[in-house]
């Protein structure tokens, strides 16, 4: 977090440190679009450099089969921290009690030809807390007060954007499953209606060979 001293009336610089703020992130992140082929496993790693730290790990299914994926996280120890089979959405927080890299991996190992495109995140906290001036005089202490309201309000609002991402990736993939299941429905509207029009022609033919061959019959035997 970024540390800031703000004397009484500094509108300016705190606007200032509002938008370096926004601009800084409280995380190393990773945000991927993955096409996980057909009998494929696919790892992507993250490192961590401090027991307790964060993790966040999020994926979406886009687009192939039923959008699902069979998905396993692992610390560096190689034990398994998370794991799942078939599933179309993740969204989890871990504890980074290891130090090291772990590991995420996406198997499509069940599929023989579907592809599936993945949309996922890997996020690790990357947060430093501001070392407060010393508060030994009143003008101190007002200031480490002053500091300790700008990281709660910048906290609130990385909580905000996070929450705000979030559901504009859950909108995103429900859109994108929508749309699938529109043209897939499509293909077999298209299709049903071209056997039916087939059918309707070849019952048509069938009906008029059949009265043709009636009628000579009956001409032939008089």
């Amino acid at each position: 977090m970024l540390r800031s001293q703000i004397p009484s009336g500094g509108s300016l610089l705190l606007a200032v440190l509002f938008l370096t703020a926004l601009v800084s992130t409280p995380a190393r992140a990773v945000t991927l679009t993955y096409w996980v082929g057909a009998n494929e496993k696919a790892c992507f790693y993250t490192n961590v450099n401090q027991i307790g730290k964060k993790i966040g790990f999020y994926f979406a299914g886009q687009a192939g089969g039923n959008f699902d994926i069979d998905y396993t996280v692992t610390d560096p120890h190689e034990r398994v921290v998370l794991e799942g089979k078939a599933e179309k959405q993740g969204d989890f927080v871990l504890n980074g009690n290891v130090l090291g890299e772990y590991s995420f991996c996406f198997s499509n190992e069940v599929a023989s030809r579907e592809d599936k495109l993945i949309d996922f995140d890997i996020s690790v906290e990357d947060e430093v807390r501001a070392e407060h001036a010393d508060a030994s005089s009143p003008e101190a202490s007002e200031v480490a007060k002053d500091d300790m309201k700008v990281d709660q309000s910048l906290h609130l609002i990385a909580s905000g954007l996070n929450r705000v991402e979030r559901d504009l990736k859950y909108f995103r993939t429900r859109e994108n499953r929508n749309k699938n299941t529109v043209l897939s429905t499509q293909d077999r509207v298209f299709f049903f209606g071209v056997v039916d029009t087939i059918a309707i022609f070849a019952v048509a033919a069938l009906q008029v060979f059949a009265i043709r061959t009636f009628f000579s019959t009956k001409t032939s035997k008089f």
